[in-house]
């Protein structure tokens, strides 16, 4: 807070001195021995001074008092007047600075709060993203499951095929090795009769040897295909690895996700608890806050009490001043009884020297 100027009493002492050195008490002559205070401060204060010093005369004067009581008493005055006033100035400033503290205690606790609440409504909203990001890996991994089961099954599917394609190679064979079986009896039994049916038994060897080349051409079909089908079925070995990989891969980030969510609402939890902390601190401060409004009013009251104080001070005063009338008035009636008295006392002298 800024320095308060200067007060009526440091005037009052300055002029004093001044004075008691031979010297006018002026504004610029105060000012330079006080070494600080604004001129319309001094000013203000000086003239009061001056004000009140020319009261005294005339209230010496006309009372017919003396001029060194009237001062004394009306230094006592001022110098009670002016420790309320600097009392009052000191634990208003006293009170004002500790209000003040307090509105930036509180302040300072709202902004605190205000950051804590942000913070939490941040952390609430980090925590839903991670309750939606784990929703979507949850999905995705459910997704991965339900295509691993496809390819499983279509796998399954692949390796029947197969199964069922190399039977029927197994049977082809079979059939070959039949069908050359009975080509060679077919020649051991028509040994005897090939001259007779010679040109018959050509024309089953071109059919048989027709029903051989396409049975090997079927057999090559065959593995052709069961080469296509191990290709695929080695392609979904592939597929099936990839996608247990990434099925991995999902079940790692959403374990990961879950750690986070935890972490995430731990520290919540934590930043919830610094907030209901700072809360009740705000609470006490609060109260602290009220409990010096209080002691404020109470000060109110006791400078309330100062003031009625000094009001009954100054009807003292002026009870005393009427007194000082009285006294005065009786003093010159005594005066005039003694005057009186004295002139008889003359002619009663008068009358006796002229007796004798």
């Amino acid at each position: 807070m800024a320095r308060p100027g200067v007060t009526y009493t440091e005037v009052s002492n300055a002029a004093k001195q001044l004075i008691a050195t031979g010297r006018s008490p002026t504004v610029e002559t105060v000012r330079i021995a006080l070494g600080t205070g604004s001129n319309s401060t001094i000013n203000t204060h000086l003239r009061d001074w001056k004000t009140r010093q020319t009261q005294i005369q005339n209230v010496a004067t006309k009372e017919n008092l003396p001029e060194e009581l009237i001062a004394t008493i009306k230094g006592l005055w001022n110098q009670v007047m002016d420790q309320a006033e600097e009392k009052i100035l000191m634990i208003q400033q006293e009170t004002g600075q500790n209000i003040e503290k307090l509105k930036q205690e509180v302040q300072q606790l709202q902004q605190e709060n205000a950051r804590w609440q942000q913070q939490c409504q941040q952390t609430k909203q980090e925590r839903d993203g991670f309750a939606h990001e784990k929703s979507v890996v949850e999905q995705l991994v459910a997704d991965a499951k339900i295509e691993v089961a496809t390819l499983t099954e279509k796998h399954a599917g692949l390796e029947q095929q197969t199964r069922e394609k190399q039977a029927h190679i197994d049977e082809m064979q079979r059939q070959n090795q039949q069908m050359q079986a009975n080509l060679e009896h077919y020649r051991a039994s028509a040994l005897e009769q090939r001259l007779s049916d010679q040109q018959h038994h050509e024309q089953q060897q071109r059919q048989f040897e027709q029903t051989i080349r396409q049975i090997n051409q079927e057999l090559i079909e065959t593995k052709r295909e069961n080469t296509m089908l191990q290709q695929q079925n080695k392609q979904v070995y592939f597929e099936r690895d990839s996608l247990e990989t990434r099925l991995n891969k999902f079940e790692a980030q959403h374990e990961s996700v879950t750690a986070r969510l935890t972490e995430t609402l731990n520290e919540l939890a934590k930043k919830e608890e610094a907030q209901q902390h700072w809360q009740n601190q705000c609470g006490v401060l609060t109260t602290k806050f009220d409990e010096q409004n209080k002691s404020f009013v109470e000060l109110q009251a006791k400078h309330a009490t100062l003031l009625q104080q000094l009001e009954t001070s100054s009807a003292d005063i002026k009870e005393m001043r009427q007194q000082n009338k009285v006294l005065a008035n009786e003093k010159w009636e005594l005066g005039q009884e003694k005057a009186r008295l004295y002139g008889q006392l003359k002619q009663v002298e008068s009358i006796k020297l002229a007796r004798a």
